[in-house]
């Protein structure tokens, strides 16, 4: 007779404690989806919503972590952007005393010895314009309010990059019909030129290098040289690491993409030899379309040596 209750009020007793601590482990389970919903770039605080009053000093601790995190990557950023800037004016004036010392002195090894500064200082400039690129990649707000028309922009970069690469190095396909994205034109520029410039140093100059923008908002870059090993090719958008040419470059340009393409919510894929083809490479990546505000998963690549390439 005994044994018949307790049959009875130990099942509603564990039921109970489950219920009960479901509803009390509620708020910290929608808190820790929070966290986990984050992007990997987000250190600003964390709501603590309706976390017992127990965990709150938990959740306070995390934020101050976290303002601590962002203040010093902050600060990084602001150190590498000022640096840069400060650079280009003496760089500047560097540049120009080195090419009046060519101009005035008659003396051929001085001559050369004067090219080679400026030869020197111009890589100089070249790296601190990529850094500052590189912190406004990191930090800066790349997205817009309002969508505008992609193809303009891109019609006037590569006019501008082909008047110093020469009309025939570049070739542009564009769709006819607009292509809108809240994408800032600042940052498509920054993107474009990195990579037209990689192609052009790096790829075979006796080719032509391809541009095209797709209506689905798909920007792709590609140009003709040797195929690059699979080994390379997945560490080439990290900061300061190139294909081995004997072209000069920072190694900066393709990883500054690859932040840039991470911060938008797309990835920079590097494919090489390109499709279709035995040789040459390119660059791939989706840029945020106001008719599709999701970006596109292009995670089904084609069966060569391709990668995904995002800033860690």
């Amino acid at each position: 007779m005994l044994l018949l209750p307790l049959l009875v009020v130990v099942p509603l007793a564990f039921a109970a404690i489950w219920l009960a601590l479901r509803a009390g482990l509620a708020p910290l389970q929608r808190w820790r989806e929070r966290l986990a919903a984050r992007g990997a770039r987000d250190l600003s605080p964390v709501s603590a919503g309706d976390l017992p009053s127990e965990l709150a000093p938990i959740a306070a601790t995390l934020d101050d972590v976290l303002c601590r995190l962002s203040a010093a990557f902050e600060a990084e950023r602001s150190f590498a952007a000022n640096a840069a800037h400060e650079l280009r004016t003496p760089l500047a004036g560097a540049i120009a005393q080195a090419q009046r010392l060519q101009a005035e002195t008659a003396d051929p090894a001085a001559r050369m010895r004067a090219a080679a500064m400026e030869a020197a200082l111009k890589r100089l400039l070249r790296v601190s314009e990529r850094l500052m690129q590189l912190a406004r990649a990191e930090g800066a707000r790349l997205r817009r309010d309002s969508a505008a028309d992609l193809c303009p922009v891109v019609r006037i970069l590569v006019e501008e990059q082909g008047r110093d690469a020469g009309d025939e190095r570049i070739r542009l396909r564009l769709p006819e019909a607009a292509v809108l994205s809240d994408l800032d034109p600042d940052a498509l520029a920054i993107i474009l030129r990195n990579l037209i410039d990689n192609a052009l140093r790096h790829g075979d100059p006796a080719k032509p290098v391809d541009v095209t923008l797709t209506s689905e908002g798909i920007l792709r870059v590609s140009n003709d040289g040797l195929p690059i090993p699979p080994e390379t090719l997945a560490r080439l958008a990290t900061r300061f690491t190139r294909a081995g040419s004997s072209a000069e470059g920072s190694g900066l340009g393709l990883a500054i993409v690859a932040t840039i393409a991470e911060r938008i919510g797309s990835r920079l894929h590097l494919t090489s030899p390109r499709p279709g083809a035995t040789s040459g490479l390119t660059a791939e990546m989706m840029l945020p379309c106001a008719s599709d505000c999701e970006v596109e998963k292009r995670d089904n690549r084609p069966s060569r040596h391709s990668v995904s390439s995002s800033a860690s």
